[in-house]
């Protein structure tokens, strides 16, 4: 009787046993076949470094006074600067042996290094009110001479040109990013220049150019 009776005892604990192990693996086989446990039905990729960066550039500012123009301003690069006259304009007309100056200062405003360059354009004479029968051009009279501050070593002061003779691209130095020199062109007309020029108009186009280095 003793050995029936601690059999039943067994078996009655065994069943409690048997009920728990049947639900654990009936829970493992749902969670398997809905996918919360599993790693084959989702696969997934974090990707938390996308950038992507710009080129450098150069960027040329030119500024006189309270006037400025950026090579940006037009959305590309280039720039057509109206509101900086480098010869001083024709507010007040030169005499013989009188000069005016300007100063503009360009600056490097990009974020690269890169050679600065000006070059001149062709001049030309608006006929003004003396005799139309002048021969003399004002363009083959007056002088301008350029002096540049560090980093340019350029400075004419002592060789001035006449403006017909002020077409060679000159070099100014390089900028760096954010770096500036400031130029200063003096235009005049020397003592014994001929009334004959009277009233006439010199106009020449001045071009800068930045170029980063390759």
């Amino acid at each position: 009787m003793t050995d029936q009776a601690s059999k039943k005892d067994r078996r009655r604990r065994a069943v409690p046993l048997l009920w728990a192990s049947g639900a654990v693996a009936a829970a493992v086989l749902v969670l398997g076949v809905n996918g919360t446990l599993s790693s084959w039905t989702t696969a997934i990729i974090h990707n938390d470094t996308d950038t992507v960066q710009a080129a450098d550039a150069v960027v040329l500012t030119e500024t006189s006074g309270s006037a400025s123009c950026v090579s940006t301003d037009d959305g590309t690069n280039e720039d057509t600067c109206s509101t900086i006259n480098k010869y001083g304009g024709t507010g007040t007309p030169l005499s013989p042996n009188e000069d005016q100056s300007v100063t503009v200062t360009m600056k490097n405003t990009g974020t690269t290094s890169g050679s600065l360059t000006l070059s001149p354009g062709a001049c030309s004479k608006v006929t003004g009110s003396g005799s139309s029968l002048a021969t003399e051009s004002i363009c083959d009279v007056a002088t301008v001479t350029v002096a540049c501050t560090a980093p340019s070593s350029v400075d004419t002061t002592s060789a001035p040109v006449v403006l017909n003779d002020f077409s060679s691209a000159t070099t100014i130095g390089t900028l760096a990013a954010g770096a500036s020199t400031s130029c200063t062109f003096d235009v005049a007309l020397p003592n014994d220049a001929s009334a004959q020029i009277a009233g006439q108009i010199a106009s020449q186009p001045l071009d800068w150019t930045l170029t980063a280095a390759a």
